[in-house]
């Protein structure tokens, strides 16, 4: 049976893109319980891959972050939060 369901994202856009990979992924499961033998099987590559791409995501920001640090990038936005101080 169709379920209404009504998702709310938060986050900058990388975070949403995760999120909705995230939900596609957890439906794909679901789905798969119910499906007929060669749907079943779609369900799981899309599961697959799925994966495969938050694993990509994953991976780059991790990438994205070791270059700002090596770069001093990251020292430099961690400072630009912090409050000033009077001489």
């Amino acid at each position: 049976m169709p379920v209404d369901q009504t998702l709310t994202l938060s986050g900058d856009p990388q975070s949403c893109v995760a999120q909705l990979l995230r939900i596609a992924q957890q439906q794909a499961i679901l789905a798969q319980t119910a499906a007929a033998p060669r749907m079943q099987d779609a369900l799981a590559e899309l599961e697959d891959a799925l994966a495969d791409h938050l694993a990509a995501l994953s991976n780059a920001a991790e990438a994205d972050q070791s270059d700002a640090e090596a770069s001093g990038a990251a020292e430099r936005e961690r400072r630009s939060w912090r409050p000033l101080r009077a001489a």
